[in-house]
This record gives structure tokens, C-alpha cells and sequence, in this order.
């Protein structure tokens, strides 16, 4: 797994008083430790919506995947504390975020990078080959319930 930001990132973004309520309860200084660990879930999510469209992990990830880390860690760390700020841009800015990772692991936009060109959309109604019984090969599939079989005698 790649991380796509780092917490110099997450602080260039968000004000310090912020980050600093959000990670330390004296209130003293900012504490990397929370940031990094909300940076790396963040980042993990990020995977798993790119992990159907790309070969993992990205070897130049591009700059919308740091912005997209940042705002979903923050919502992490947020939503950790919710008495201390009102989370609702954080929770807009963190579905805008999973909004456009699925439509990237839809094809339906890219990342600008050169596997983008290459990548082909997920099927969204795959073919499921049958065996000469009848029976689907991948026991995930639901049986079918007409089939010449199940129909010979209509």
C-alpha cells in the first residue's frame, strides 16, 4: 500500500489550531501520530477504489490523490472527535472524495495518468460461463431458475 499524503500535506491544507485540537487533548502542540494513522486508513480506502483500474501501487501518484487523502483523513480524525467542530464540510469533502473515486473505478473519469488510457472499465454485467450440467462454474453466482433444462417439459 502507498500513502498519498503525508502530514506536511495535511498541515499545508488545514489550519494548525485545527490539527492541534483534533490530535493532542492538552492542546499543546500537533501530534503527528493520529495524522499519519488517519493518512494511511485514508489512504488504504483510496486502494481499494483504484485496486479494479490500476497496478498498485501508483508509482507517481498525481496531486488530486493528495487533496482526496487529506480531505478524507481529516474526516477521519473529525469524526473521531465530533464535540470539538462541526463535521459537516468534513463529511461533504470526504463523499465529494468517494464520489469521484467511483467514478474513476467506473471509467467515467480519469486520474490523468498514462494507465488511465489503458484501463478498461469493470464489466458491470460479466459473463458467467456454465458447465455442460447447467451448474455455474463460480459458486458465488445465483442458480438460474428457467433454463432448458428446468423448462424441457413446457
Amino acid at each position: 500500500m502507498s500513502q498519498y499524503a503525508q502530514v506536511s500535506d495535511i498541515e499545508a491544507r488545514y489550519p494548525a489550531s485545527v490539527l492541534q485540537d483534533l490530535t493532542d487533548p492538552n492542546n499543546q502542540a500537533i501530534q503527528t501520530a493520529p495524522i499519519t494513522q488517519a493518512l494511511m486508513d485514508a489512504s488504504a480506502e483510496i486502494d481499494s477504489y483504484l485496486e479494479a483500474r490500476f497496478q498498485l501501487p501508483l508509482t507517481d501518484p498525481p496531486q488530486i490523490l493528495v487533496q482526496l487523502c487529506c480531505h478524507m483523513a481529516m474526516y477521519h480524525l473529525q469524526a473521531a472527535l465530533p464535540a470539538l467542530h462541526d463535521i459537516g464540510d468534513a463529511r461533504k469533502r470526504y463523499e465529494d472524495a468517494i464520489s469521484f473515486l467511483i467514478k474513476v473505478n467506473k471509467g467515467e473519469l480519469t486520474l490523468g495518468i498514462s494507465s488511465d488510457l489503458n484501463a478498461e472499465p469493470p464489466d458491470p454485467n460479466p459473463l458467467v460461463l456454465v458447465q455442460a450440467g447447467g451448474e455455474p462454474q463460480d459458486p458465488c453466482v445465483p442458480q438460474r431458475v428457467f433454463s432448458r433444462s428446468t423448462l424441457k417439459d413446457f
